[in-house]
């Protein structure tokens, strides 16, 4: 009888061991995605002065490693608007080697153009034609107007890294998927009073805890996208 159960025994352990093994395998490895998802999550406040939210503020991070700053997707296409005679929206980030298109919502002609920065370009945009498509391949910041309406501005920062974003209306933005790795974290707008406007912080990332980051300088006023004058333009322009 002894003998009878100890072999009954050894069945019920060899039928619930590779049911405990699969579930312990399962169980690790759903841990260990759900760790690795929490730390390559990043998030960083941007705070003014004042220590107020920044809000609409360009932050991208470049790797210090190469191979990290690779290309896994292929962004989707950004746009830029002309609408109601101004630029929308008034900052436009994106990778190099992304394409821009330029749509105008207008029932007017725009005659588009970038006179300074890494691509210098100029077109007549007329409300028959909705878009015009532009490659941008440098780094850099592209500002923008319009030749004729020239109260218009608009500003666009090429970037050569894919981690990069614009502050929500609490100044904040979250990077997933960051590989670790030492990050240059700059913070970009065209009205910041620094050189190049932007500042420049050096982390290792990704950190569990947020990161803060205190612009050390004020901001110029936005320029009002607005005339002083109403006035009709030309047909055939």
């Amino acid at each position: 009888m002894i003998g009878v159960s100890l072999n009954r025994d050894k069945k019920k352990m060899s039928l619930r061991s590779p049911l405990s093994l699969t579930a312990l395998l399962l169980l690790t490895q759903l841990a260990s995605q759900l760790f690795a998802q929490s730390v390559s999550a990043q998030e960083l406040l941007i705070l003014n002065q004042q220590g107020q939210a920044a809000v609409n503020v360009v932050v991208y991070l470049q790797p210090n490693n190469a191979e990290n700053r690779v290309v896994t997707a292929q962004p989707a296409k950004a746009e830029v608007h002309q609408k109601d005679k101004q630029f929308s929206p008034y900052i436009t980030v994106v990778q190099k080697g992304q394409e821009v298109a330029f749509v105008n919502e207008d029932d007017i002609t725009h005659h588009i153009y970038s006179a300074l920065g890494p691509k210098r370009f100029s077109f007549k945009l007329r409300h028959e034609q909705e878009q015009q498509l532009i490659m941008f391949e440098t780094a850099g910041h592209v500002s923008m107007g319009c030749n004729i309406h020239d109260w218009m501005s608009g500003h666009l920062l090429v970037v050569d890294t894919p981690f990069y974003a614009i502050t929500d209306s609490q100044g904040k933005v979250v990077f997933n998927a960051l590989p670790e790795d030492d990050f240059t974290v700059s913070v970009w707008h065209p009205q910041l009073k620094l050189n190049d406007n932007q500042q420049l912080q050096t982390f290792h990332l990704p950190n569990k805890q947020p990161i803060v980051i205190t612009l050390e300088a004020e901001f110029d006023s936005i320029p009002k996208q607005q005339s002083l004058d109403e006035f009709e333009f030309l047909e055939g322009y």
